[in-house]
């Protein structure tokens, strides 16, 4: 199973490049966007909301905002468009996410077309839209966020997880595509990040198998942003966040893991 130690591709330059983060108004993708700025790249900020993104690009010389709801396709392809009127990305970051932890009974209908949208459907639309530049130019990077569940079955997270896993697969896919095209792909898979999503869907913090306190317990945003950064510099195929989690995924078989959520984690009345 791919790990924090997975073998590593092309490193990929970020000092003065542009790169594109999704998801980036709040929580993971806006300490992504500062760690990247820190690191000297010329930062796309992407999200639905203006104010949030005007305030962040305030803070990173050389940003720039594109507003837009990447929930649909029409959003994604005009988000793209933005984004190559500025020029091709050397990087980007697919961190848009949403979606509740429920049981496949608790959730409402066509919420789970709503969790699959972003992040799933949203990374796929703006990796069609924006690969081709890139191959055309012969390098860049596509780094996909998902989830450490991606690596195992979570009671009481349905959809949520079943996004995640979906990411995860997208990001070997577009891999397998674009072997011998110069653009290469990252997966970043954090354990329990310390994130502005728990306030905005309370309950799910609750559901969180205790279990998952082997895997280092809950890190910053920070943190994240810093190891998910070195990941894509050292050009890293598929990166579990942090050292501990990477760990514990990779000397653990998947049935172990699952076990493990499900005895520790949520039951259903």
């Amino acid at each position: 199973m791919a790990t924090a130690s997975a073998s590593a591709s092309t490193p990929t330059k970020l000092s003065g490049q542009r790169v594109v983060v999704t998801g980036a108004s709040s929580g993971i993708g806006a300490a992504l966007a500062r760690e990247l700025a820190g690191r000297g790249a010329e930062v796309v900020l992407v999200a639905r909301t203006r104010t949030a993104l005007e305030a962040l690009s305030a803070e990173l010389p050389g940003s720039s905002v594109v507003v837009g709801d990447l929930a649909t396709a029409a959003g994604c392809a005009a988000a793209a468009g933005e984004i190559l009127a500025g020029g091709v990305p050397e990087v980007v970051v697919h961190n848009a996410g949403a979606g509740r932890w429920l049981a496949v009974d608790e959730t409402p209908e066509g919420e789970a077309a709503t969790m699959m949208a972003v992040p799933y459907l949203a990374a796929f639309e703006l990796t069609r839209a924006l690969t081709p530049a890139m191959i055309a130019r012969r390098r860049g990077r596509h780094v996909y966020m998902t989830s450490v569940s991606a690596f195992l079955h979570v009671p009481g997270a349905a959809g949520y997880s079943a996004a995640r896993w979906a990411v995860r697969g997208l990001a070997g896919q577009v891999r397998a595509d674009l072997r011998g095209t110069g653009v290469g792909v990252t997966l970043l898979a954090p354990a329990e990040v310390d994130s502005p999503y728990f306030d905005h869907n309370p309950g799910t913090r609750e559901r969180i198998p205790r279990a998952t306190v082997l895997m280092g317990g809950r890190a910053s945003t920070t943190t994240i942003a810093r190891l998910g950064a070195d990941a894509v510099e050292a050009g890293r195929r598929t990166a579990i966040l942090p050292r501990q989690a990477a760990l514990v995924v990779r000397t653990t078989p998947p049935p172990v893991l699952s076990w493990l959520a499900a005895r520790t984690g949520w039951r259903h009345p």
